[in-house]
C-alpha cells in the first residue's frame, strides 16, 4: 500500500502477482482461457486485497469486472480483444456526457476527454462512455459504450488525490477514433436478460444487469478497507494504553461500543452485498428478467452498505485520537481511501435513495440505463 501511494499506480509486479495467482481469468469465458465463476467471487477476491491495500482492490474489481461485461458485447469484440491476447485486462472510465460518438460508415468516431481512468497504466482496452445522435425512433441523444484500445488514448496525469492515491485514475482523451460497430454497446441491452453476446456467450452470469450492480463491485474494496482497519484496531486494543491517563484502552466500555458497532456494520454491509447479488443470480438462471423495482432497490442496499463501511472506519478512526494522525498509521491511509471511495457516483444515496423511492411510490425511473 505505501509503495502504490507513492508510485500513484499499483506497482507491476502487483499486476504480475495477480496473473500469476489467477486471479484476472475469474470470469474470463473458459474458451478465452477463464475461470467462469459465481459473480460475487470478484467482490470476495476484492475484499480481500481490501484488507492490505485499497487501491490495489479497487483496481483489480474496476479491471476484472470487465471480465463479466465484454461478454455482453457482440461476440465480434470478444474475438478481437482476447482473441488476440487471452490476457488482455480491460479498464474503464463509463462518464457518457464527456464522449462524443459521430455516425460513420461501419461504426462511429469517438471525440472526448474522461476523467477517473482507473487502472489505466495496466490496461490493455478501455470501455468508454459517449454520446451518439438520436435513432430512427427520435429521442434524445443515445448513451452508447464504445470499447477502443488504450493504446490509441492519449493518458494526461491529473491524478493527484487524498485518497486512493495508488488506483493511477488519470484522465484519458481521444478524437476522432474510430469505433467500429462490433465494439460499441448500449446500456440498454445490458439490463438483465440476453445481450447482444448471448448468442455466442449464453451463460447466466452474463445476463445479470450491469447498471444494477455496479454499486456491489465497488463496495467490495470499500468492505475490504473496513475489514482491515477494523482488525488492526481490534488487535492494537490488545497492547495500547492512553497516553494521557495510561489506562488500558480495551477496558474502556466507549472503546468497546464502538469496536462492536463497528464490526456489525461491516457484517450488516457484507450480507447486503451477498443477498443481493444471490438473488439476481437466481433469476438469472431461472431466465427471469428482474423487474426496476428489483434493480433499484439492489442499487439502494448497495449504496447503504458501502455507507455502512464508511461509518464503521469513521468509528474506529475517532476512537484512535491522536494516534490515527501518523503517516506511519495504516489507519489514516485506510480513512482518507474509504473516503475517497465513498465519492463514486454510483454510490450516492443521494441519487439510489431518491430513484428507490420514485419506483416504489409508483413513478418511472430517471435513470433510462436502469
Amino acid at each position: 500500500a505505501p509503495q502504490a501511494e507513492a508510485l500513484r499506480r499499483i506497482p507491476d509486479e502487483t499486476i504480475r502477482d495477480l496473473r500469476e495467482a489467477g486471479l484476472w481469468r475469474i470470469l474470463r469465458p473458459a474458451r478465452y482461457g477463464g475461470a467462469p465463476a459465481d459473480f460475487g467471487l470478484m467482490i470476495d477476491v476484492a475484499e480481500q486485497l481490501g484488507r492490505g491495500c485499497g487501491s490495489t482492490a479497487w483496481v483489480y474489481i474496476n479491471i476484472v469486472a470487465h471480465n463479466w461485461m465484454l461478454p455482453m458485447w457482440p461476440g465480434a469484440a470478444l474475438a478481437e480483444v482476447w482473441g488476440e491476447n487471452p490476457e488482455a485486462l480491460i479498464g474503464s472510465t463509463l462518464i457518457f456526457p464527456r464522449g462524443r460518438l459521430e455516425p460513420v460508415a461501419g461504426g462511429y468516431l469517438l471525440s472526448g476527454r474522461w476523467p477517473y481512468a482507473s487502472g489505466i497504466d495496466a490496461s490493455d482496452w478501455m470501455m468508454l462512455g459517449g454520446l451518439a445522435p438520436p435513432d430512427e425512433a427520435g429521442g434524445g441523444d443515445r448513451a452508447l459504450m464504445p470499447l477502443v484500445r488504450a493504446a490509441d488514448l492519449e493518458v494526461i496525469d491529473t491524478w493527484r488525490v487524498a485518497g486512493l492515491v495508488g488506483t493511477g485514475s488519470k484522465d484519458v482523451a481521444c478524437e476522432k477514433l474510430f469505433v467500429p460497430a462490433h465494439m460499441l454497446l448500449d446500456p440498454r441491452d445490458a439490463r438483465g436478460g440476453p445481450t447482444p453476446g448471448s448468442p455466442t456467450t449464453p451463460e447466466a452470469v452474463y445476463r445479470l444487469p450491469v447498471v444494477a450492480l455496479i454499486p456491489h463491485l465497488v463496495a467490495g474494496p470499500m468492505l475490504g478497507i473496513a475489514r482491515g482497519a477494523y482488525e488492526d484496531h481490534a488487535e492494537s486494543l490488545r497492547a495500547r494504553t492512553s497516553v494521557y491517563n495510561r489506562s488500558r484502552l480495551a477496558e474502556h466500555t466507549t472503546v468497546q461500543l464502538k469496536l462492536a458497532e463497528a464490526g456489525v456494520l461491516i457484517q450488516s454491509a457484507r450480507l447486503l452485498i451477498r443477498d443481493n447479488v444471490a438473488e439476481a443470480a437466481r433469476l438469472a438462471e431461472a431466465d427471469e428478467r428482474p423487474s426496476v423495482a428489483d434493480r433499484a432497490r439492489w442499487r439502494r442496499d448497495a449504496t447503504h452498505a458501502a455507507g455502512c463501511c464508511v461509518r464503521a472506519v469513521d468509528l474506529i478512526y475517532a476512537v484512535n485520537g491522536g494516534a490515527a494522525l501518523y503517516l506511519d498509521n495504516e489507519l489514516q491511509r485506510r480513512f482518507r481511501d474509504i473516503h475517497a471511495a465513498a465519492a463514486q457516483i454510483h454510490l450516492s444515496w443521494d441519487i439510489n435513495g431518491p430513484e428507490f423511492g420514485r419506483i416504489e411510490a409508483g413513478l418511472p425511473p430517471s435513470n433510462p440505463n436502469l
